[in-house]
C-alpha cells in the first residue's frame, strides 16, 4: 500500500464517523423530538408586538421603540382579576423579577388591558403589583395577532404570559393556574427561561 494510500484511508477512518452521525441525524432524527433546554413554548416565528396594536391610552402605538433597552414580561388581562390572574401577575411576574437578582433592571413587567380594568384587578395592581407598564388593546387585535400561538384551536391569550425582547418580539408563552402547586412551578420555569436568556444576551 502506497503512502498517499494510506494517508487517505486514514483519513476516510477519522471523519466517518463524523459524516455517519450528521447523516443520521438530517434523515433519522426529527429536530422536534429532541429535547429542548426551554421551558416555555416558544413561539417560531416570534410576533412583533407592534401586531397587538396596544397604546399607552395617549394614542401611541406601543412598538419596538418602547421595548428597547430591557427585556419585558407581558400579562394579557382581561376586565376582572380571579385567582388564575392574580397568581400569574404576583408569583410568575412580580416575584419572578425579584427573584432575578442583579439582572432585575433588566427587565419590566408589562400589561395588556384587553378590556376596561374591573375593580378587582385595578385594586389588585394597585395594592401588590405596583409599577407595571398598562397598556391598552383591542381583544379582537390581540387575538388575531397571537393566533398561531394556539393553531389550530381558537386564539385565547388573556391570562396568559409573555416574554418579549427588546427588539419587540414576542418569543415565549406561559400558562396561568389556579392551583399553587402548578403557580409556582409555571414561575421557576419561567425564571429558569429568563436567566437563560439574560445570561447569553448582550442587549437589554
Amino acid at each position: 500500500m502506497s503512502p498517499k494510500t494510506k494517508n487517505k484511508l486514514t483519513l476516510l477512518a477519522i471523519i466517518s464517523p463524523f459524516v455517519l452521525f450528521a447523516l443520521a441525524g438530517r434523515f433519522l432524527i426529527d429536530p422536534w423530538e429532541l429535547p429542548r433546554q426551554n421551558k416555555g413554548q416558544l413561539l417560531i416565528p416570534h410576533i412583533d408586538i407592534a401586531n397587538l396594536g396596544a397604546n399607552d391610552g395617549a394614542g401611541h402605538l406601543f412598538d419596538d421603540d418602547d421595548t428597547k433597552g430591557m427585556w419585558s414580561i407581558l400579562y394579557v388581562a382581561g376586565s376582572e382579576c380571579d385567582t388564575r390572574c392574580k397568581n400569574g401577575l404576583y408569583y410568575q411576574i412580580r416575584q419572578v423579577r425579584l427573584a432575578l437578582g442583579e439582572d432585575i433592571d433588566r427587565v419590566r413587567r408589562v400589561i395588556v388591558h384587553t378590556a376596561p380594568a374591573a375593580q378587582s384587578l385595578t385594586e389588585f395592581l394597585d395594592n401588590n403589583v405596583e409599577g407595571m407598564i398598562s397598556i391598552n388593546a383591542s381583544l379582537n387585535a390581540v387575538e388575531s395577532a397571537l393566533a398561531p400561538v394556539y393553531t389550530p384551536e381558537s386564539s385565547q391569550p388573556v391570562g396568559d404570559i409573555f416574554l418579549v425582547s427588546p427588539d419587540g418580539q414576542i418569543f415565549m408563552r406561559y400558562p396561568t393556574h389556579e392551583n399553587m402547586e402548578a403557580t409556582l412551578e409555571e414561575a421557576e420555569n419561567i425564571r429558569v427561561d429568563l436567566k437563560r436568556t439574560l445570561k447569553g444576551s448582550l442587549i437589554g
